[in-house]
């Protein structure tokens, strides 16, 4: 006979410890807690009986139920009624009736639900716990998608779930496993499959098919692509796409992804084998090999010496671009290695190009082995002074053209002093050696050079600024005057001297004040100049703040081979300055050049962005005029979302050229965005033609579903 115990308050009875039950308490390896309003034991028949919000506790399991008995010597327990267990993962088990044994981790569960840590829910006819990391499910269902109490009591379906005959649920593999699979959308089947599996919610990286793509596109026709994803290892994984295309056959793309103590490595790279086609892009007999290979990598040698590598090649000019790999108009790969300490730098590299454009002439393009870069610095000596040596070195080589092997160093004195009055000033003293041997140069007058060529060149820069705030009640003002003067000699670049480095300088705000304002070492500024201007910032709150900045260039003598103003002739550069606004959510930047004649715009760009809550928005724009190095442009390109709800956004985005009257690609789509589903729809068109690249108009459908991609 059961006598219960009864009382008003819980009782706890810690079965282990309890003399009464000199059983093993579920198997007798855990103690375990038992409450329950009202409890009893049958001593004969060894059974533990308890009534009312029973929970029973052992190890990081919890089980709480209407009714719990304990059968000591079968080692099994029976709950009924409003049955749960809880996990230490945050997985919870519901059932209307359960029979465990072996400490909780092995029993018959009949009309089973989960709750995964994540809130996604298993719900079964009937579940047999295998052991502490297997369940396995007949006549299951499965969704990640949240449903509130009245769909689940009015039996609404989830938007997307999954039914199956049988499920195997294993933790320790980390892995859902069904048969015998539907599909469903809205409790409509809309696809079957006889197996199927993904990972557990909160898995670690496992192998599988990621979310597939579809689109439909002019020059392609239609494509899928259904990508695998491959975990090799803790340390390594590798993704491989293949793409089908009803224009032009299959493509395969894979990438493969390393890491190491030292350091990290990534491939990238396509293969097709597509009808051939000729210079204008139109199909002849047989077909070719095209793809593409994109390397990058880096690794320690030591604390001071590390080496990598950036690989960039295509089979051909328009591949990248046809495939939608980029858009790039030239590629560049290079292997080097570094030495970094302290102040010091070494660099030493080999570089190849590509260039993809039409009137590109891979033979003409330069290979450079070596290159070699290299700065050291002193500690601070007297007032912080520092002496400073550079090197730079390089052979440039190519098939059809001017060869160059070139070596250049630089010794200089830094001194900077600060006044009483918060004036900063310094100075810095420099001689700089350059020697050229040249083969096969054409110079000015049309004739051909081959020889050598040195150059010497001093140059002492003295800088002032003299920073100056004010306090406004919670603002701050910063006012900053700042004046250069830099003199150098005349006659550093003789014809005899190629221009490799330095074909496309530019003149603004961002290179006012340097001391070498060509991008590379071919070419240098003559004789003597004053740079002088303001820069101001007006801070107001954190997040809101106004900044200008405004300056010239007067060269006093010497030649000015650098592009300082539209004339080209006059001693006194352009205008060249900036304005910005950063006002949360808004980030607006206008950089400028205006004629010094007649303040006419030379320049314009303007980069501004609003990042609100529902609304963001971004363009670009950038106007030249008269520039003696860059083409005339006007160009624009921008982008745009609106977030309609909580699950609709709408984004639009477009680049033009202005100059041309054209438009170079423009689209829309839709992001649908719930909490087990994630739809990407984009309807682009590109308008640029050339060579077997076609204006092109594509459909693209991307569908992400929660915890299976």
């Amino acid at each position: 006979m059961i006598r219960l115990l009864t009382t008003a308050l819980s009782v706890t009875l810690l079965l282990s410890a309890s003399p009464a039950l000199a059983a093993p308490a579920l198997g007798g390896k855990e103690p375990v807690v038992m409450e329950a309003e009202r409890m009893g034991y049958d001593r004969k028949n060894r059974i533990v009986v308890a009534l009312g919000n029973v929970e029973v506790v052992q190890g990081d399991t919890l089980l709480i139920a209407d009714r719990i008995a304990y059968y000591q010597d079968a080692n099994v327990v029976r709950a009924k009624g409003n049955v749960a267990m809880v996990e230490k993962n945050g997985t919870v088990y519901f059932a209307d009736e359960v029979e465990l044994k072996d400490n909780l981790k092995q029993g018959i569960v009949n009309n089973f639900r989960i709750r995964m840590n994540d809130n996604s829910l298993f719900a079964a006819n009937q579940a047999q716990r295998v052991n502490e990391d297997v369940i396995k499910l007949r006549k299951a269902v499965y969704s990640p998608c949240k449903l509130c109490q009245g769909d689940i009591a009015a039996g609404k379906a989830p938007l997307w779930q999954i039914k199956a005959n049988k499920v195997k649920i294993d933790e320790k593999e980390q892995e859902v496993t069904y048969r015998d699979a539907y599909f469903e959308v809205y409790g409509l089947p809309v696809a079957y499959t006889p197996y199927f599996s993904h990972p557990t919610p909160g898995a670690d990286r496992k192998s599988g098919i990621l979310s597939p793509e579809y689109s439909q596109t002019s020059q392609l026709g239609t494509v899928v692509k259904v990508p695998y994803y491959w975990n090799i290892a803790p340390d390594r994984d590798a993704t491989i796409t293949p793409y089908f295309t009803s224009d032009e056959g299959a493509l395969v793309e894979g990438e493969y992804r390393q890491l190491t103590d030292e350091g990290s490595y990534k491939f990238n790279g396509s293969v097709t084998y597509p009808r051939e086609r000729d210079a204008v892009g139109k199909v002849i007999s047989g077909r070719e090999f095209r793809g593409h290979i994109f390397a990058k990598g880096d690794s320690k040698i030591d604390n001071d010496w590390n080496w990598g590598f950036d690989v960039n090649r295509a089979s051909d000019d328009t591949y990248l671009r046809r495939y939608r790999f980029g858009v790039q108009d030239s590629l560049a790969s290079r292997i080097y290695t570094e030495y970094v300490k302290d102040r010091d730098y070494i660099q030493m590299q080999t570089m190849a190009f590509q260039g993809l454009a039409v009137d590109d002439d891979q033979d003409t393009i330069p290979f450079i082995l070596p290159g070699i870069k290299a700065h050291a610095e002193s500690a601070p000596l007297w007032n912080g002074a520092r002496f400073h040596m550079d090197a730079d070195t390089a052979i440039i080589t190519r098939k059809l053209g001017t060869d160059t092997r070139r070596a250049s160093l630089t010794a200089g004195l830094n001194v900077p002093y600060t006044t009483p009055g918060g004036q900063v000033l310094s100075a810095d003293a420099s001689m700089r050696s350059d020697a050229y041997s040249v083969s096969n140069l054409t110079r000015d007058d049309g004739s051909n050079f081959n020889g050598t060529e040195q150059r010497l060149i001093p140059s002492l820069a003295l800088r002032w600024k003299y920073p100056m705030i004010k306090q406004v009640n919670d603002a701050s003002l910063i006012v900053e005057p700042l004046a250069e003067l830099v003199a150098s000699s005349n006659g550093n670049n003789p014809d005899s001297i190629p221009n490799e480095d330095s074909l496309s300088p530019e003149f603004s705000d961002i290179n006012l004040f340097s001391d070498r304002r060509f991008a590379g070492s071919d070419r240098v500024e003559n004789g003597t100049r004053v740079v002088y201007g303001m820069r101001s910032q007006y801070q107001y709150a954190p997040g809101k703040n106004i900044n200008a900045m405004l300056g010239q260039d007067y060269h006093i003598i010497g030649d000015p081979i650098f592009p300082l103003n539209s004339g080209g002739s006059d001693n006194l550069s352009d205008y060249v300055g900036r304005l910005g606004v950063q006002y949360d959510p808004l980030d607006l930047s206008y950089r400028f050049r205006l004629d010094q004649d007649d303040l006419g715009l030379r320049r314009s760009e303007v980069r501004g962005a609003w990042l609100g809550e529902r609304v963001g928005a971004s363009v670009d724009y950038i106007y030249i005029d008269h520039d003696p190095f860059l083409e005339n442009r006007r160009h624009i390109v921008g982008s745009s979302t609106v977030r309609l709800d909580d699950n609709w956004t709408w984004q639009l985005f477009g680049q033009r050229d202005l100059d041309a009257n054209a438009t170079i690609n423009a689209g829309t789509g839709f992001i649908f965005d719930y909490d087990c589903i994630t739809v990407l729809t984009q309807l682009r068109r590109d308008f640029i033609r050339d060579r077997d690249i076609e204006p092109d108009t594509s459909i693209s459908v991307r569908l992400s579903l929660k915890n299976l991609n």
